[in-house]
Order: structure tokens, then C-alpha cells, then sequence
């Protein structure tokens, strides 16, 4: 139910209480009481909502915050483009988000604690077996729509262990020394797609590893890396910091001493060693320490942009500036005139 200002008003009755009074002069509903979270100002309108059996009030506020003087990240890339590669290098973590390590950041890992592991892992067992339940029973009954709350709030548990870890880590990285905060940037939909069904040549169905994918999924949007990144977003604004975004593909597989890119540099998912120059380190880490490099030298090439989604992007036709790599205009034409010849060679085929 949504309510604008016209229809309720909050009122501290003589025994203490702090209640919700909600109609108009004629018709009414009454006095609600409820248990608010924190201090709060009086909004301009207000939700009312029915989850796992409650009933919730939300609504936001003016903070009264003042936003005069903090830059946005297309201000911080303009003023960086000045300094100097020493004081980037001093002032940029780089940050790798996996799943066995949730988050890394150079030499600082987070991770949730062991209590909130345990929990996570108590929670799935009782919504197991709480679905094992709910499939037995009527559809439409009231004993099935308890235990369909049930389950409702062990995910809302481990709905808040996520949030509260998320709260937790980016306080974290922005209350850091850094001025620079870097992530990759991750596309969480297509990396958690279910696989599609396979055949063999005379049209049977075969293994398509359907539950190893649904497992890795599991644990993808059970870290809450999307989350993570909006919360340090917001922080870091208030804070005057900035946080951009590099292209993510081979992070894990590029040296961050060479920047030889090969898959055998990880063979194992903790490891990583360098074929090239056999530089070995934990492969988060390494991960952490090219998107680290990689921003930097985009920071300092004066084609560089920033994208929509905020991610460090070069312009089609831009100059290599400082430490920046980019193919001239005369290599451009020289691979469209290939291509072109290879298309009329398939159309004269």
C-alpha cells in the first residue's frame, strides 16, 4: 500500500509509544504500532507491505546531506589524468571478487566470518527440508502457507548476513587510504545462465554438466558481488573517492609482473605462475594487482573515457598519451581492407 503525507501521521501516544496513524478527518484506519530500526525524519509518503507473514512500513528521506563540493567520477578522471604514475600507484587498490574469496584487495581479503558461514549453511539445510515438506502439502492450505513463511525467512536471513557483510566490506575499502577504488566489470546474468541442452549426432540428449553450473550460480549470487559494488559506490561519493570500472576479461589469466596472458598461468584455482617469467602468487591477489595496473594505465592515457555504466573505456580515435596503447589509424584501415578482402573471397566462393 503506498501512502502520500495527506494520509498519515506519526504521534508519540501518553504511554510512550510511537505509532503510525493512518486515514483522513473522515475515514480512518487507526493508530498501527511498530518498531522502527533508528531515528528518522517525517517522510512525504510511505510504503505498508506484507512479507513472509509481517507487515513492514518503509519509506525514505532527505538525510539533509549536502552534496555542494563532492565530485563525480568524470571530475575525479579529469583531475587524475594530471598526476603522476607514483601517486596512483600509492593511492588505487585494485579489487578482485571471486567466490572461494568473496573480496581482495592487494594484500586485504574479506570474507565472511565462520559464524556467518554456519549460519548460511544452517539456513539451506531447514529451507531443504522445509520444501520437502511444502511439496507434500495442499495447495491453498494454511499449514502450507506457514511453512512457505518458513522458508521465506531463512532466505531473509540469509538475505541480512549478505547485507550486513556487504555494509561491512565496502565501510571498509572507503575508510582505506586509497583515493582509487577499482572493479572489474562483472555481468553477473550471463555468467549465471543455465547451460544449454546438448546432442549428439544422432540427436540424443547428452550431459550438459546442468547441476556442477547450477552449483557454481549458487555460490555466484550467494557472495553478492553486485551489492558490494553499489554500496562502496555511495560511500565512496560522500567520501570524495572515486570508483571505476575495467573491462574484466583475462584478469585472471594476465601476469601482473609481464602481462604474459595464458591459461595455463592458472592451473589451479589459488595458484597462479606465470609461464613467461615464472612470476608466482595467490591468483586473487595477481587478479587484484593487473586491474590495479590496468586502471592506471588508463587513468593516464588522455583518450581514455568514461562509459555509462561507469567502466574506462578509449576512444575509438584517440592518441596513445601517457603509457597508453592503442593501434594507429593506419593499422585501423589496413585490418578493415583485410576483412574485406576475406568477405568478397567468401562471396566469390
Amino acid at each position: 500500500i503506498y501512502l502520500t503525507k495527506e494520509l498519515f501521521r506519526f504521534e508519540r501516544c501518553d504511554d510512550g509509544v510511537l505509532r503510525l496513524f493512518i486515514g483522513a478527518r473522515r475515514n480512518n484506519i487507526g493508530y498501527l504500532s511498530f518498531k522502527s530500526h533508528g531515528k528518522f525524519e517525517i517522510p512525504n509518503s510511505l510504503y505498508i507491505r506484507k512479507e513472509r507473514g509481517q507487515y513492514f512500513v518503509s519509506f525514505c528521506y532527505e538525510d539533509g546531506i549536502s552534496k555542494g563540493g563532492l565530485s563525480t567520477n568524470e571530475e575525479h578522471l579529469e583531475f587524475l589524468k594530471g598526476a603522476t604514475r607514483e601517486y596512483l600507484e600509492e593511492f588505487t587498490i585494485g579489487i578482485d571478487r571471486g567466490v572461494t574469496i568473496p573480496v581482495h584487495s592487494g594484500e586485504v581479503t574479506f570474507d565472511f566470518s565462520e559464524t556467518q558461514k554456519k549460519k548460511m549453511a544452517k539456513s539451506d539445510r531447514y529451507i531443504s527440508r522445509l520444501q520437502r515438506r511444502m511439496a507434500r502439502q495442499q495447495l491453498g492450505s494454511n499449514r502450507r502457507q506457514r511453512t512457505k513463511n518458513r522458508v521465506a525467512n531463512y532466505h531473509a536471513k540469509k538475505k541480512n548476513i549478505r547485507n550486513d557483510f556487504a555494509h561491512k566490506t565496502s565501510r571498509s575499502l572507503v575508510d582505506s587510504e586509497a583515493k582509487v577504488i577499482v572493479f572489474e566489470a562483472l555481468n553477473t546474468a550471463p555468467m549465471t545462465r543455465k547451460p544449454k541442452a546438448k546432442k549428439d549426432d544422432q540427436g540424443r540428449f547428452v550431459s550438459n554438466k546442468a547441476k556442477q553450473k547450477a552449483g557454481l550460480n549458487k555460490a555466484i549470487l550467494n557472495v553478492g558481488w553486485h551489492i558490494i559494488e553499489t554500496y562502496t559506490k555511495y560511500k565512496a561519493y560522500r567520501a570524495g573517492k572515486a570508483v571505476f570500472k575495467i573491462p574484466a576479461p583475462y584478469t585472471s589469466q594476465e601476469c601482473a609482473a609481464c602481462e604474459h596472458t595464458h591459461p595455463d598461468n592458472r592451473r589451479k584455482q589459488a595458484v597462479f605462475k606465470c609461464v613467461n617469467c615464472g612470476y608466482a602468487d595467490n591468483a586473487d591477489r595477481n587478479a587484484s594487482l593487473v586491474a590495479k595496473k590496468r586502471a592506471i594505465n588508463l587513468i593516464l592515457n588522455t583518450g581514455t573515457v568514461l562509459s555509462e555504466k561507469g567502466v574506462l573505456t578509449l576512444e575509438p580515435e584517440s592518441d596513445t598519451g601517457r603509457g597508453g596503447k592503442c593501434k594507429t589509424s593506419r593499422a585501423n584501415s589496413s585490418t578493415s581492407t583485410v576483412r574485406r578482402s576475406v568477405k568478397k573471397e567468401k562471396l566469390a566462393a
